[in-house]
């Protein structure tokens, strides 16, 4: 929990720091992100391998829309796309790590189910991915864009599944981490209800 909310903290000051930059040589921070997941790749377990680092990433996207409105908030929204593809490729290259395990070992077919799970939410977390990243993004109508990242709540409930169900000492953290969120989500669900206006009663 420590080490997560540790990298939390780190894209959080960064983003505030140098968020014009982040946008304006996004795809310099790509190219950097994957040549660091390349050579950690290689290792056999590391903070990439293990998923904390592309947690960390979408932990900051899910919870920058939490925030209350100013400058902060502002600039965490501004950089959720770069955050959320940087996330992926770290969160890609955890997931490849433990698929090529399971092929090695024939531990695919045995696998526990928060396996498959997570093999299912790279999958559902690639086209989110790609189409984040502007170029590809500007491409694309306004709609058909939003149509598709509302798969975004597929993802993250994917990814709080795999984690929950993997018997672990961070259980209570995720716990209380997608708690939270799904809390928020409700309330502004419910905030975005239009009220209806009451009726005038007549008098006869």
């Amino acid at each position: 929990m420590t080490l997560i909310m540790g990298l939390v903290f780190v894209w959080f000051i960064f983003v505030i720091l140098f968020s014009k930059w982040i946008r304006k040589f996004n795809l310099y921070l790509y190219g950097i992100c994957i040549v660091i997941a390349a050579i950690l790749f290689t290792q056999e377990t590391n903070i990439v391998n293990m998923g904390y680092v592309g947690l960390s990433f979408f932990i900051l996207v899910m919870f920058a829309s939490t925030l209350s409105q100013g400058t902060i908030r502002k600039k965490l929204m501004g950089n959720r796309a770069e955050l959320a593809v940087m996330g992926s490729i770290f969160s890609l290259s955890h997931g490849l790590k433990y698929l090529i395990f399971a092929f090695d070992f024939t531990f695919f077919w045995r696998a526990p189910i928060y396996f498959y799970i997570g093999i299912a939410s790279v999958v559902v977390m690639l086209p989110l991915a790609i189409t984040s990243i502007m170029i590809i993004r500007k491409k694309m109508k306004g709609k058909d864009w939003k149509k598709l990242h509302k798969l975004s709540y597929l993802f993250y409930g994917l990814v709080a599944t795999h984690l929950l169900l993997i018997n672990n000492e961070r259980f209570l953290f995720y716990v209380i981490l997608f708690g939270l969120y799904v809390i928020y989500r409700v309330l502004a669900l419910i905030q975005k209800q239009p009220i209806k206006p009451k009726e005038k009663i007549k008098i006869a």
